[in-house]
């Protein structure tokens, strides 16, 4: 069971790695900061951060400083990570939103004010080797917030694009990626709210056989959404433009290839 949830993680990683780099390449041409978020977050939290902490966690043979070390690294890839989920919100759906920008700071600083409380309280080691301490586990908690946002504002857009669709005011396939990245973050949603859960009731996720059951098969479902959502293949891209020509509209607006 460990290795499917191995396989489910893996996936995910690999995804968040390359579609990560991909954007980041995107955003340096650009000079865009949707494209400099999100591909900061998936490269660094995705990618990164998730390994990282599963290394500390199961590497019993490994000096408890470095496992530490190996933690707080991954934290703070984290908090960048979420960050710029937030600050990609932000910009993206609500960029005139007074309230948008207004929740990404707060959140920040709520990030710094639980890892605060978990270094005064319980220590960061009680957190890397035991996933212990009260300030981790608000810690844990926060991080699901910019993914649900995330997956609240794709789905909605979704529905209103699908109006458009009939208009010939979007495209079709713009249509479809926007809902597997609301679906991919809902998975990953889930993901993380499960994680929370058993860290609250004192099981950690990654040593047992109910979170590999959970992580490998939204593991593998968040993957998939993520790289069609931003790396369709040319053949899965020609079934949305074939559709539209048989319905009759001539989309006007195009998907900015990643």
């Amino acid at each position: 069971m460990e290795l499917l949830g191995a396989i489910g993680g893996l996936s995910f990683v690999l995804a968040s790695l390359v579609i990560g780099l991909r954007l980041l390449l995107l955003a340096r041409r650009t000079r865009e900061l949707p494209e400099f978020a999100i591909g900061l977050a998936l490269f660094l939290m995705g990618g990164l951060a998730y390994p990282l902490v599963s290394v500390a966690r199961l590497a019993h043979g490994m000096p408890e400083g470095a496992r530490i070390g190996l933690f707080v690294v991954s934290v703070a890839f984290n908090v960048v990570g979420t960050v710029g989920v937030c600050v990609f919100n932000w910009r993206v759906f609500r960029p005139w939103e007074g309230w948008a920008r207004w929740l990404t700071l707060g959140f920040a600083c709520s990030l710094a004010v639980a890892l605060t409380l978990q270094v005064v309280a319980s220590g960061l080691s009680a957190a890397a080797l035991r996933n212990e301490g009260a300030g981790y586990h608000v810690f844990l908690g926060l991080q699901g917030v910019p993914i649900a946002w995330a997956a609240f504002e794709s789905l909605r857009y979704h529905r209103i694009l699908q109006k458009r669709v009939k208009l010939g005011l979007a495209d079709l396939l713009v249509v479809n990626r926007i809902l597997l990245w609301g679906a991919g973050m809902l998975a990953a949603f889930v993901i993380s709210l499960f994680s929370t859960v058993l860290a609250l009731l004192g099981i950690d996720v990654a040593t047992t056989t109910i979170g590999s059951l959970v992580i490998a098969p939204l593991g593998l479902a968040a993957a998939g959404c993520v790289w069609l959502a931003f790396l369709p293949p040319a053949a899965y891209a020609r079934r949305f433009s074939r559709r539209q020509a048989m319905d009759g509209a001539t989309p006007r607006e195009t998907a900015r290839s990643v």
